[in-house]
């Protein structure tokens, strides 16, 4: 490859390590809401001015209204669990719609009734100023919403209004909005646990795990069905595959199609055959090129590492493309199989099997006597990939290594196909990164959207995991301290309750760089930890990290889970040098 092919693009500006990227794909520029009308309040005569606050009234009740349909559909997911469970993935994105819809049934619901008697029409009352709602009213009781909108109004007040003012009756004083925690314990008592029902094509089992050690790293992952599935009685559609060889850590993660009934084939099919493909590839290359890592450890501007990371990157690209051969060699096997054509009701085709598609390989370098990691990664869809240095401060230890793909709506993401696994398009989905990291970690959107915006909040999800038992932990083990771990009912047959501790609560809200500060005094909270409260949710690294997938809470969360964690030890003991 030559050097003019490759761009340096640095991820994390801030950052002094470089990051590569193939080629830079224009950003288009975000949609702008649009505008609001503004009218201006009409006066009157008393008459007209009674017309007015009583369609006022009308109007404020109908908002009232509008704002407790919309938090009980927050809170209350499992009354009507299709809306609900949508509702509550996109209410964040679609709550300035939500507003302007209100806005607008507000304005409606102020028009005079039609009058067919041959009289003069009654005067329309338009709406006053910021009667349609700001999103901070949401979070406020209808009293004090009805309030705002009736001092908003410049009608003039009568003694029959003042005695009697408009707007609808005063929310009770114990009336409150619930907390995050009291919202996920209700629905906790909601979702239902229903076993996979077997119509003759291929199961996936409740989860995996899956832990892989060599000298130089170690690679832990886990895959667990998530809340919708198991209330559905349907299959997890993510699947993971890892590997080793003697120079390099693999990892392959893929997020089946949740409209696609057999999209939990194309995942499988796709991570199976991406790390099988590495797997074999880099351990051949390897092998016939001596001086590669001697290559990759030179200066990144140098002609010689352009040649060996863009060895590496081109074997990437190649997995990509031979994942996507592999889902059109198995639609050839479903369409001949009766079982697939009964349950879909149609031969399967291509898109039946679609899923994203991300993968990692991470290289260890030994570089003037410092640990450097080269990290090559594609990432096509969503979830995240990122990298982690758990020694450097909080602003240099975070690195993303990939870009998620969304479509046009919301909810909606890309996928691997022939179109995104040509040269001019893969390319622009490669990452290329030498740095100090050593945690790899690879996702689907279950996990990525929960510890959303990756930057800073993968900082979290590593504390997490260090916290409940899952990575290991800096600092002396003492008594543990509050806040205590936090128990939620599992979604599970046995619907044991399971406590684990989350970073979060650890968080200044006062402090709104709360992350970073909390990530520089990480040696001292192994007292919140939960060896620290002397609990343990499994023997192995590996069954930790899955209780912990398959029970940790966030509210809105119901997908399935999968994540893969490349862990190359600094220690020189630990490696065993």
């Amino acid at each position: 490859m030559e050097k003019s092919d490759l761009k340096p693009k640095a991820d994390v500006p801030e950052e002094p390590a470089k990051t590569l990227v193939w080629q830079e794909r224009p950003k288009s520029p975000p949609d702008k809401p649009p505008a609001s009308e503004t009218d201006k309040p009409a006066g009157g005569s008393a008459a007209d001015n009674s017309v007015r606050a009583k369609q006022t009234s009308g109007a404020l009740k109908l908002y009232s209204d509008a704002v407790k349909v919309f938090d009980s559909t927050l809170n209350k997911t499992g009354e009507n669990f299709a809306a609900g469970a949508a509702a509550v993935k996109n209410a964040a994105k679609e709550l300035p719609k939500q507003m302007e819809r209100v806005g607008a049934a507000v304005t409606a619901r102020s028009k005079p009734k039609t009058v067919l008697a041959k009289t003069e029409p009654p005067v329309k009352a338009a709406p006053a100023k910021g009667n349609v709602p700001s999103q901070d009213a949401y979070a406020k009781p209808a009293a004090e919403v009805g309030k705002a909108a009736a001092q908003a109004t410049n009608a003039p007040k009568t003694a029959k209004a003042a005695a009697k003012p408009a707007g609808p009756p005063a929310v009770p004083a114990d009336e409150k909005h619930l907390s995050d925690r009291e919202v996920m314990e209700h629905t906790a008592s909601i979702w239902q646990y229903k076993s996979i029902v077997d119509d003759g094509t291929e199961q996936h089992s409740e989860y995996h795990e899956k832990r892989i050690k060599a000298p130089f790293a170690e690679i832990i992952g886990a895959r667990v069905r998530g809340k919708k599935h198991k209330h559905d009685g349907t299959n997890c559609d993510d699947f993971f595959e890892t590997a080793l060889t003697e120079d390099c850590a693999i990892s392959v993660v893929c997020d089946g199609a949740g409209s696609r009934t057999l999209s939990r084939i194309g995942a499988r099919v796709c991570a199976e055959t991406a790390a099988g493909f590495l797997k074999d590839s880099l351990t051949e290359l390897f092998r016939n090129e001596s001086d590669l890592k001697a290559k990759l450890s030179a200066d990144m501007n140098a002609p010689e590492f352009m040649e060996g990371c863009g060895k590496i990157a081109a074997l990437m690209r190649d997995s990509a493309r031979e994942a996507f051969t592999a889902q059109q060699n198995e639609l050839k096997k479903l369409s001949e199989d009766e079982n697939y054509t009964k349950a879909l009701g149609r031969p399967a085709a291509i898109s039946d099997l679609s899923a994203t598609f991300l993968a990692a390989v991470a290289v260890p370098l030994d570089i003037n006597g410092a640990r450097q990691t080269l990290t090559v990664s594609v990432q096509i869809g969503d979830g995240c990939i990122c990298t982690i240095d758990s020694e450097a401060n909080a602003d240099n230890c975070l690195r993303l290594m990939g870009e998620a793909d969304s479509g046009k709506f919301s909810g909606e993401t890309d996928f691997i196909s022939e179109k995104n696994i040509v040269p001019e398009v893969i390319g622009g989905k490669t990452r290329v990164g030498r740095s100090s990291a050593d945690i790899i970690m690879l996702m689907t959107d279950g996990v990525a959207d929960d510890y959303f915006p990756a930057q800073p909040m993968m900082k979290r999800l590593y504390l997490d995991l260090c916290l409940n038992g899952i990575l290991p932990m800096a600092g002396e083990i003492t008594a543990g301290e509050d806040p205590a771990p936090i128990r939620y009912r599992s979604v599970s047959m046995s619907q044991q309750s399971v406590a684990l501790q989350y970073a979060k609560q650890l968080l200044n809200p006062n402090d709104p760089n709360a992350m970073n500060a909390l990530w520089d005094k990480r040696e001292v909270l192994r007292c919140h930890s939960l060896e620290a409260f002397r609990m343990n949710i499994g023997d192995s690294p590996e069954e930790r990290l899955r209780v912990w997938l398959d029970n940790y809470n966030e509210r809105g969360s119901f997908d399935d889970r999968a994540i893969t964690v490349i862990r190359l030890p600094k220690d020189e003991k630990e490696r065993g040098i």
